[in-house]
């Protein structure tokens, strides 16, 4: 009787368990989790592939593009903004962060009145600060005279310190073509060269409505040697804005020096090969 009950419990407990398999095994074919849009698409034969690049989804919404790649849908809107570290206002000259903060500006003040200042970092020495104006007046159709104040902060290791100048010019026109310049400049402390005293003049002529030549002379202190007198010899090309002109006159000068002292028989030359 026992050995009944005990088979009869066997029995049921194969039933359950096979009826608990064949349950699990039905409810493996169809997917129990169902979801509105898949990122994998499972096939009837059991292949599983991945979706198609024609379509994506953003913000939870559905687009179907061609190239999702190059196509942006009409409601999404994409902001690319090119962020800087820091402002850089437009007057500064150089973006690097080494010289962050030196600039270099100019301009009319007042009528006749004109002003410029700067900022320049100099690697491995210090920096320099530098302010400047003047005034300039027609006084006819002949003469005009300018007049200005500069002042130069140097802050280098072991020299701190600033310089002060003023100086002035005269200018003459008796033609279209050809003016006549005297001027002349002062500064108590001639240190590192920002400021100096001299005066001098020069003739100018225009060849052309560009291009245009001034000539003549200086004479400048010198804290080492004194007071020096040298040529000036400066070629001038006329932009529309501004007047570009470089002095040639002190290379020249010290040419002639070399080729007179050569020939009195001063101090040793080197001369090139061949001569």
């Amino acid at each position: 009787m026992k050995n009944m009950k005990w088979r009869n419990i066997m029995l049921l407990s194969l039933l359950c368990l096979s009826c608990a398999g064949l349950y699990a095994q039905e409810n493996m074919k169809v997917n129990s989790i169902k979801q509105e849009k898949d990122s994998l698409k499972i096939l009837s034969e059991g292949v599983v592939v991945f979706p198609q690049p024609g379509g994506y989804a953003t913000d939870f919404k559905e687009n179907t593009l061609s190239n999702p790649v190059t196509e942006i849908p009409d409601g999404q809107k994409i902001e690319i903004k090119l962020r800087k570290p820091f402002y850089i206002p437009p007057y500064y000259t150089n973006p690097s962060p080494r010289f962050y903060g030196d600039y270099a500006t100019g301009g009319q003040i007042l009528p006749n009145f004109y002003g410029s200042g700067m900022q320049e970092t100099l690697p491995g020495l210090g920096r320099v600060n530098q302010a400047s104006f003047f005034y300039r007046y027609d006084l006819n159709d002949y003469f005009s005279i300018q007049a200005g104040v500069d002042a130069v902060k140097y802050n280098f290791p072991n020299s701190v310190g600033q310089s002060l100048g003023v100086s002035g010019i005269v200018t003459y026109r008796p033609a279209d073509r050809l003016h006549i310049n005297v001027f002349g400049s002062y500064s108590p402390d001639n240190r590192y060269g920002f400021n100096r005293s001299a005066f001098g003049a020069t003739v100018g002529y225009d060849f052309t409505d560009r291009f245009g030549m001034e000539v003549g002379a200086q004479r400048y202190y010198d804290p080492q040697r004194g007071w020096q007198t040298v040529p000036i010899v400066t070629p001038y090309y006329k932009f529309n804005k501004f007047d570009l002109g470089i002095d040639v006159g002190g290379i020249l000068y010290e040419v002639l020096r070399s080729v007179m002292i050569d020939k009195r028989g001063g101090s040793p030359v080197i001369m090139p090969p061949g001569r």
